[in-house]
């Protein structure tokens, strides 16, 4: 997927933020609340915590935080996700935060700001972290993944452009039924790494810890995930999208990504509407 990084001007955005916090309108449903439609099912970006009973997650830190830089308080409406959109534009939110993809068909009837990326990277069990380092080292070894996912012609791809062009041995592509039993497979011995998306192996690495260890930098960052605004609130997502700024410039934003084992995740500013 081809992102157009078009960075709202600095001056638009300091001009949102700082209407925000002079309290200036921003459409709101209800003043002083930051109503946010989620789909609490997608760990790390947002679930509901086993031990708390409450929504958490990087999504939930994150709207937590913006909505501070506006001085509102966060109210998140929970929905599935494919009612996220129809929930939007019938009222019973401001805005979606839910791990959604930007894609140019949703940006017909939407607007994004870009707030974070995504894509599949490699891993390996610990004991296995000093043998392959890097991707390369993979070279003529087998990697695993979800066969229903895209990650195997991803994986095939970065091969052939870095290990056959480079005349070493292709990486040898095993699909499974998911990402379970590829890590499984693994654990026993029967494939040397696994492909999976960047931030649901950093939540696996959070439940099982001491366990695997990321081989270089992801493959390729070919998805966005940005959060969703009606087209007539262009005063409310530019206000968010000047927040999101603050908060990348003053270091919370990157905290967040490390709480929550995110670092490859980052974006360098906000973004609207930025996949074509």
């Amino acid at each position: 997927m081809k992102l157009i990084h078009l960075a709202v001007s600095t001056a638009l955005l300091s001009l949102a933020a700082t209407a925000a916090f002079a309290g200036s309108s921003l459409n709101l449903l209800k003043d002083g609340e930051l109503r946010i439609l989620t789909n609490p099912i997608y760990p790390p970006m947002e679930f509901v915590n086993p031990d708390k009973g409450t929504i958490d997650g990087f999504d939930v830190d994150l709207a937590n935080a913006i909505a501070k830089k506006l001085n509102l308080t966060t109210v998140l409406v929970t929905s599935a996700f494919q009612e996220l959109q129809s929930g939007l534009q019938t009222g019973r939110a401001d805005m979606i935060i839910s791990g959604m993809s930007d894609n140019v068909k949703r940006q017909a009837s939407m607007d994004f700001v870009d707030y974070i990326t995504s894509g599949p990277i490699l891993f390996t069990v610990k004991a296995n972290a000093d043998t392959y380092k890097q991707a390369s080292d993979l070279c003529g070894k087998t990697v695993a993944g979800s066969r229903s996912t895209s990650f195997g012609d991803n994986v095939k791809d970065w091969s052939a452009a870095n290990c056959e062009a480079k005349s070493k041995p292709a990486i040898k592509f095993e699909g499974t039924a998911d990402s379970n039993a590829a890590r499984l497979g693994m654990k026993q011995g029967r494939y040397d790494a696994v492909v999976q998306g960047i931030e649901t192996i950093a939540y696996q690495m959070h439940v099982e810890p001491d366990t695997y260890k990321l081989v270089g930098d992801p493959l390729l960052s070919n998805d966005t995930f940005g959060m969703g605004f009606k087209k007539d609130n262009a005063a409310l997502r530019d206000a968010v999208a000047g927040a999101l700024d603050a908060l990348i410039k003053d270091g919370t934003y990157d905290q967040i990504l490390n709480k929550w084992g995110l670092v490859h995740n980052a974006v360098p500013k906000a973004v609207v509407n930025g996949v074509k």
